[in-house]
């Protein structure tokens, strides 16, 4: 039984997004449902009812208990993938007025969960809002407004810490949670070359392997790097799964261009079960991301915890939101956009104590640890 199981803990966690989504942030809100309700709470995600190519139900799709509810509010869904802002406002404009209208009854004991800073106004509707940050908008004077309002406040790295203490925050006000890993899907028992055969990757080669979404808001996420790295890097075959189409064809372009692409393998969306398989058929996992404002300020990468929990050494990019969690004892750090150590770094062995220091550390960041110190912080 958790040790919280007696204390009154309703948690309506509200996102507008399109879920199921093939992007990350669509697992990690899932499965932070899943470990509210876990830990003894009465979850519902709410999120607005738009179409989506998924077919499979949310739980199906991500692979989670069905121990928590999910509530798809009617909306305007007209939203494509080139519609314009006007769309998209008409879209969020209807998910308020359904929302608003979904909670005039509501018990006000019920706790509010978002990462959305619009819905701290429903303060005014006398609920605690809990508010979890991923980045700091262009308006950062309107954003720090809100936020002064919520009930408490979630960050996900250091870096966003620092700015809510540059805005007047109390330091003992704000948590760092970053992102949380499942470990009964990313650490499992198969080796490396049972899970190349069941994949069809080559047996006999050193696989570099990336996994994920190719790009986040339209950035690069370090692939184009590690294919200008790979002339120098004779040896390796690299191996990128879970992008979509676009993204998997602008790579295929890329590595024709620089005549790498017969050892290049990009393959699309795809489960967490099989991106974990994907996992332990590398030699070397990969996140050599890009030194920009987002990467470096505002990311908790979720791949970043699952390649540790997958028992492989792990490259990574020198980034302060990288080092709050990975450093020279269980990764290979390296300047971001230095290809010459980046080829250097795709062919070296020997890097199986940086591995398993990984696997040490990632327990602490389990979605479980984590949603206790969140339990916690918020006051239920």
């Amino acid at each position: 039984m958790s040790i919280y199981s007696k204390t009154f803990m309703r948690i309506f966690y509200i996102a507008n997004i399109r879920i199921p989504t093939e992007k990350a942030h669509g697992v990690a809100i899932v499965k932070s449902c899943e470990a509210y309700a876990k830990e003894g709470a009465e979850v519902t995600l709410v999120a607005p009812k738009r179409r989506t190519p998924f077919e499979k139900s949310i739980f199906e799709t991500y692979g989670v208990a069905k121990n928590f509810a999910v509530r798809f509010l009617p909306v305007i869904d007209t939203i494509g993938e080139k519609a314009g802002p006007l769309v998209f406002w008409l879209e969020t404009f209807t998910f308020y007025v359904s929302l608003i209208v979904n909670l005039l009854f509501e018990n006000r004991k019920t706790i509010i969960y978002t990462r959305e800073p619009g819905f701290i106004l429903l303060r005014l509707m006398g609920f605690k809002v809990a508010f979890e940050c991923h980045l700091i908008p262009k308006q950062r004077g309107f954003f720090f407004f809100l936020c002064h309002r919520a009930s408490s406040i979630v960050v996900i790295s250091q870096a966003l810490k620092q700015s809510f203490v540059k805005a007047g925050f109390k330091p003992e006000s704000i948590l760092v949670a970053p992102s949380g890993v499942d470990l009964s899907i990313f650490d499992i028992e198969i080796s490396r070359d049972q899970a190349r055969l069941m994949l069809d990757l080559p047996k006999d080669k050193r696989l570099a392997v990336y996994t994920g979404n190719f790009t986040t808001m339209g950035e690069d996420k370090g692939i184009s790097d590690i294919l200008r790295a790979l002339p120098d890097a004779l040896d390796v075959v690299f191996v990128a799964a879970g992008g979509s189409e676009k993204d998997r064809l602008r790579y295929v372009a890329q590595a024709s261009e620089l005549g790498v692409l017969g050892r290049v393998i990009l393959r699309g969306s795809t489960t967490q079960k099989i991106l974990a398989m994907y996992q332990k058929a590398a030699d070397v996992l990969l996140m050599p991301f890009p030194d920009t404002p987002h990467y470096r300020n505002h990311m908790s990468p979720v791949k970043m915890f699952e390649y540790m929990a997958a028992k492989r050494p792990i490259i990574a990019s020198d980034l302060p939101t990288i080092r709050e969690v990975l450093n020279d004892t269980n990764a290979v750090i390296i300047p971001s956009g230095d290809l010459r150590q980046l080829a250097q770094a795709l062919e070296k062995t020997g890097l199986d104590s940086l591995a398993a220091r990984a696997y040490e550390d990632v327990a602490r960041y389990s979605w479980t640890a984590r949603t206790k110190r969140v339990i916690e912080h918020i006051g239920l």
